[in-house]
């Protein structure tokens, strides 16, 4: 049979750091350093509700190994721009996942910035795009989460059902956009507020 570990904690990086210190090993000072990164980019610098003591446990004891400030490891990380480069469908399709939710298809995208400014003015190319790709595929709605660090929330694009979105986080959209405070994570916050105003008894949601 294959060995399957899951922990309920932010990261899989938290998992592996403990799998070096439950067997004696101690990482270079450049892997210890990776892993910390890891760590703090899942967690979005452990503000996500995925976060837990572990995860920031085993961080510092990479970021000592590694010889890393993690706030400054948070930093550099959030605070590269995700416009440098990028064309509009890399930067949404990144980190893009579909889900089935009482029979109809979702699109999710987010992206995660210290800064979002930039990222909002490409707003009305997002639109287009989710348009076009809901027009595609047959989604029933798609989604873009501007997830701002420092704002510690989520400027929410859509396009489709926004009436269902309206319950669902208790906003009004403006232009196919609102800000969640407090929400930045897909899996633990949007995800499940829309599932429960969806027939989530007869339909449980997964990933496709």
């Amino acid at each position: 049979p294959v060995y399957v570990r899951n922990e309920p904690v932010g990261s899989t990086c938290t998992i592996i750091t403990s799998m070096f210190f439950e067997r004696g090993v101690m990482p270079s000072k450049k892997l210890a350093g990776l892993l910390a990164a890891a760590i703090v980019t899942d967690t979005i610098v452990f503000k996500s509700p995925t976060s837990t003591p572990v995860d920031r446990a085993m961080a510092e004891r990479m970021a000592k190994i590694a010889g890393l400030s993690l706030d400054t490891l948070g930093r550099e990380i959030f605070s590269v721009s995700p416009t440098d480069g990028s064309s509009l469908e890399e930067l949404y399709f990144t980190d893009f996942k579909q889900f089935q939710i009482a029979g109809h298809s979702l699109g999710i995208s987010q992206i995660t910035s210290l800064d979002t400014d930039e990222l909002e003015k490409k707003k009305p190319e997002f639109l287009a795009l989710m348009e076009r790709e809901m027009a595609q595929h047959s989604y029933d709605m798609m989604l873009l989460m501007l997830t701002d660090v420092l704002k510690e929330g989520t400027l929410l694009l859509a396009v489709g059902d926004l009436d269902v979105l309206e319950h669902a986080f208790n906003v009004s959209f403006k232009h196919n956009a609102a800000f969640l405070p407090g929400v930045i994570s897909r899996k633990k916050q949007i995800v499940p507020a829309l599932s429960l105003l969806c027939d989530f008894a007869a339909d449980r949601p997964h990933l496709v």
